[in-house]
């Protein structure tokens, strides 16, 4: 009997220290390497519920494509009017995000189109931006219509041309030898005026 718990101290005591000892590591290395020892358990055990990972885009930023309905406003600086149209996409837009778009725009505006310079264009800039529509303004400060007439000498009566020398505005009744002298070399040299209603006071001070 006493050889029996003899020999049962030999194995009990031992199997307690080491126990004693693991626990002892165990908690040492929890203390100075927090989670390692269980992240490593986990990543042993296989789920055997676990699918294959699903490939997700980290790149979800809109970017302009063929289906993108691009707009234009039309903006007139002189009499505040905008008007809207629907245009196809330029192919030089497809495929650039709001960023790219920005900065493609800001080249357009040190170099615009000799279209849109002929309609006094100031500046094009971006309004709204997604894949499904884009919406740009561009303002335009149209140049003022030249109003003035040319008075030309044909066939000894004044007439009056327009701005561009293009067509007759008017003929008149007025004879060019009974004007004065001065005005009479100014109708030959083709006299300017700059609007109706100088051209209206000439015509009432010597019209019979």
């Amino acid at each position: 009997m006493k050889f029996a718990k003899r020999i049962s101290l030999f194995f009990i005591y031992p199997l307690s220290m080491f126990s004693l000892g693991f626990a002892s590591n165990m908690a040492i290395m929890e203390f100075f390497y927090p989670g390692e020892g269980t992240a490593d358990i986990e990543m042993n055990v296989e789920d055997p519920k676990s699918e294959e990972p699903i490939e997700v885009s980290v790149n979800d930023e809109p970017i302009v494509t063929a289906n993108t309905r691009y707009v234009v406003q039309e903006y007139n600086a002189v009499d505040t009017e905008t008007r809207e149209t629907e245009e196809n996409t330029p192919d030089k837009y497809i495929g650039l995000s709001r960023a790219q778009l920005v900065e493609e725009i800001d080249n357009y505006n040190q170099n615009p189109s000799l279209t849109d310079l002929e309609k006094g264009f100031r500046y094009m800039e971006l309004v709204s931006f997604s894949s499904s529509r884009v919406v740009v303004r561009k303002s335009y400060e149209p140049p003022e219509e030249a109003k003035g007439f040319f008075l030309l000498n044909e066939n000894h009566y004044v007439v009056v041309y327009d701005q561009s020398l293009s067509q007759v505005y008017m003929n008149t009744d007025i004879l060019v030898e009974d004007l004065p002298q001065n005005l009479q070399e100014e109708i030959i040299n083709m006299k300017y005026v700059e609007n109706e209603g100088e051209l209206y006071n000439f015509l009432e001070s010597y019209s019979s």
